[in-house]
């Protein structure tokens, strides 16, 4: 199956790029637009009449190297998404209503669109803007992005890694057959899930980053005033730390019975998409080459990811579960201290149910909405 394909905007992980390459390797017809501030990229592509897939071809889709040959290259989304059969948004999660913005006006009804964006609740984030310019009837794909990122020089990437059993789902629920044909074609393996409760309830980064970061705030702190960088998923990987992140991942059970939806432990997660063994997430993390291969980082990462993470995927999830009537007291306080540490206030300027569109809402009637696209009148 040939499909025509928008590529819209490269994150900082270069995801973007990388797929677009792939698809291209792959037989697609695709069209690349990057945003206006990426014009180092789009000039280097220019230069060179695509994008080059170096390195192993193992973490790939398509299992070629060299260069991915684009139909379009643009800097204007309209130019890419006219007629595509599926759009790929790749943007950053705390920038995606901006970078939407210059999108959506664009997309057709029928369209499928793709957000790379880790499970942070993109298609409610979306689906204003979308009814607002008379696009509700696009169908949103989310949930954990298929690839981790690469390395990029100029117009050469190469991918680190494609994550298999990503779970995914479609918004409208009820839309899920128009979605699924595409699934295949952007990831390996994929996890079709019920709904967007259920692969937001499994934002990874909600689940394997909190521990390890809490925890290590001292550790950090000296890396930091020492100019020197972490060993998150190293040094920072303890046996207290992940006896942590169980019992926060424990707190997902019943929520997850709350809304009816599946709960599938960490442990399996991390087994199953990065290849960690072990019988604890401790264990599974320090046996995981992905994360053996995540090498050094800036002292300051944790912040960077604790202040999206909480606004964007632990705000949604006590808020949801308290709705349901079940309490959340290890994330609520996880929540309560990283924000103290870091001087933020993530319940009144995060993502919560008001901004979400489910304040005020039973838990039938949120089921509803995300089955059916339609907010309750």
């Amino acid at each position: 199956m040939t499909l025509s394909i928008a590529v819209i905007g490269n994150s900082m992980r270069n995801i973007g790029a990388p797929m677009a390459a792939d698809l291209a390797l792959g037989g697609h017809d695709v069209r690349l637009s990057l945003w206006s501030d990426q014009s180092d990229l789009l000039e280097a592509v220019r230069s060179t009449g695509g994008i080059s897939m170096t390195g192993p071809a193992t973490p790939t889709l398509s299992g070629r190297e060299g260069l991915g040959e684009l139909r379009v290259l643009t800097d204007d989304p309209a130019e890419a998404v006219t007629g595509a059969d599926l759009v790929i948004l790749d943007v950053e999660p705390m920038a995606l209503e901006e970078r939407a913005a210059d999108v959506i006006p664009h997309l057709e009804n029928g369209q499928v669109l793709y957000v790379n964006n880790h499970g942070y609740w993109a298609a409610l984030r979306l689906a204003p803007a979308l009814r607002e310019a008379d696009k509700a009837g696009v169908t949103v794909i989310e949930g954990n992005a298929p690839s981790i990122g690469a390395k990029r020089n100029g117009a050469d990437v190469m991918s680190y890694y494609v994550r298999r059993e990503v779970p995914v789902a479609a918004f409208p629920a009820n839309r899920t057959a128009d979605a699924e044909r595409f699934l295949p074609v952007i990831m390996q393996a994929p996890d079709l899930r019920r709904d967007v409760i259920e692969t937001n309830f499994e934002n990874l980064n909600m689940l394997v980053h909190p521990g390890m970061a809490i925890l290590n705030v001292g550790y950090f702190d000296r890396a930091e005033a020492a100019g020197d960088p972490i060993s998150f998923y190293g040094t920072g990987n303890t046996v207290h730390t992940g006896r942590l992140t169980e019992a926060l991942d424990a707190e997902r059970t019943a929520a997850c019975d709350a809304f009816g939806v599946r709960y599938r432990s960490l442990l399996d997660h991390i087994r199953g998409i990065y290849g960690g063994g072990g019988d604890s997430v401790h264990d599974a993390v320090k046996q995981s080459p992905v994360y053996n291969r995540a090498g050094d980082m800036r002292a300051t990462i944790w912040q960077t990811w604790m202040e999206g993470d909480l606004a964007l995927s632990h705000v949604p999830f006590v808020e949801l579960a308290e709705s349901a009537g079940v309490s959340a007291p290890l994330r609520r306080g996880l929540v309560d201290i990283i924000d103290a540490l870091l001087g933020n206030n993530s319940w009144r300027d995060g993502l919560n149910l008001e901004r979400l569109g489910l304040a005020g809402l039973s838990v039938e009637e949120i089921r509803a909405y995300v089955e059916t696209g339609i907010p309750k009148a």
